[in-house]
């Protein structure tokens, strides 16, 4: 059984990732051993993000630390799963892997790209496995448009929107998130989930431009344009609608369909022919992601190199910053695919 020790227990740990650990316990496939957090009080509480409440449940007869290298040192865990704030990500993520344990890291890599690739070295010094939970790309909806993409059920693409919009993302501890110099904003924390699907689904884009609005800090709503040789895609992130619920979806459009994901259903419009849908619920993501990461421990690097390879997750990164750039130019477009192939071969 892999023995997971957990870093940082707010509400994403909380909602999302130890309920998976809870279920692969007794499936006799993984166990979380220890929790460290620098808060005593994130042990008993519950938590509440943007998809709902969260309460983890007992963690009675887990290990409790304020301090995650002390609990590394002592629980000699065989991977950590990492939910601290994002500004945190890539020192927690180095003295883990330095310390010779696997790397979950929640999304995004880092607050920039230079210390997304310090994390790649240290993972491959160390000869251990680091993956970021871009979870959408374990989405089973999300999964529906890549294979269509792949095997060209529906054509090339002609133009796509994607939008995720939340309440402000007030329940951080700390406030962390509209501290902009601890999340860089909801172009960086919220935005990065649609530009990273647009990246799989369609590769680097040829330029880019952003417009960004403050409502509540800093960036709080982007409006992102990828263009590539012959169609463009848009994202369109927000995390100032308050009192409203969180959405995502999508909408696709292929020379001969139109793809639309709403809440859990996909409904695919064929050109001259009838309508159809798909019903996604029930699709648990990031239990997706933390059981493929689970696999690869045994199947290798590959096995993560095929979907979610931290080298892409650092592109992704990187494309936010040139988006970011853009909009503190008012929008100029940039070019970005020769960066791309500069510094990456993913």
């Amino acid at each position: 059984m892999i023995t997971v020790a957990m870093i940082g227990f707010g509400g994403i740990a909380k909602a999302a990732h130890f309920p998976v650990y809870k279920k692969l316990e007794k499936e006799g496939i993984a166990r979380v051993v220890a929790i460290a957090d620098l808060s005593d009080a994130a042990f008993g509480e519950g938590a509440a993000i943007n998809i709902g409440g969260a309460d983890a449940g007992h963690t009675d007869g887990i290990a409790k630390y304020r301090d995650y290298r002390e609990m590394i040192e002592k629980e000699r865990p065989d991977m950590v799963d990492i939910c601290v704030p994002t500004d945190r990500h890539a020192k927690v993520a180095c003295d883990a892997l330095r310390a010779g344990c696997h790397v979950l890291s929640e999304k995004p890599m880092s607050l920039c790209y230079g210390d997304c690739l310090t994390m790649i070295r240290a993972a491959k010094d160390a000869g251990k496995h680091l993956m970021v939970a871009q979870c959408l790309r374990f989405s089973k909806k999300y999964g529906y448009l890549k294979e269509a993409v792949l095997d060209g059920r529906f054509g090339k693409i002609r133009a796509g929107v994607f939008r995720r919009l939340s309440a402000p993302p007030v329940w951080g501890s700390d406030n962390w998130y509209m501290d902009y110099n601890r999340s860089h904003g909801c172009i960086l924390d919220l935005h990065i989930h649609d530009v990273d699907m647009i990246r799989y689904l369609c590769g680097e884009p040829i330029s880019v431009s952003c417009r960004t609005q403050d409502i509540v800090s800093h960036m709080d709503i982007a409006y992102s344009s990828l263009q590539y040789e012959d169609f463009s895609m848009l994202a369109i992130g927000n995390w100032s609608e308050e009192g409203l619920p969180f959405t995502a979806d999508f909408r696709v459009s292929f020379e001969r369909a139109t793809v639309d994901c709403t809440g859990d259903v996909v409904t695919v419009c064929p050109r001259g022919g009838e309508p159809f849908t798909l019903d996604f619920h029930g699709d648990d993501f990031y239990e997706n992601e933390i059981r493929f990461f689970i696999g690869s421990l045994a199947d290798g690097d590959r096995k993560i190199d095929a979907i979610n390879p931290p080298e892409s997750a650092a592109m992704s990164v990187k494309l936010i910053e040139a988006l970011t750039n853009s909009a503190e130019e008012g929008g100029r477009i940039l070019s970005f695919r020769h960066l791309a192939s500069e510094e990456t071969t993913h």
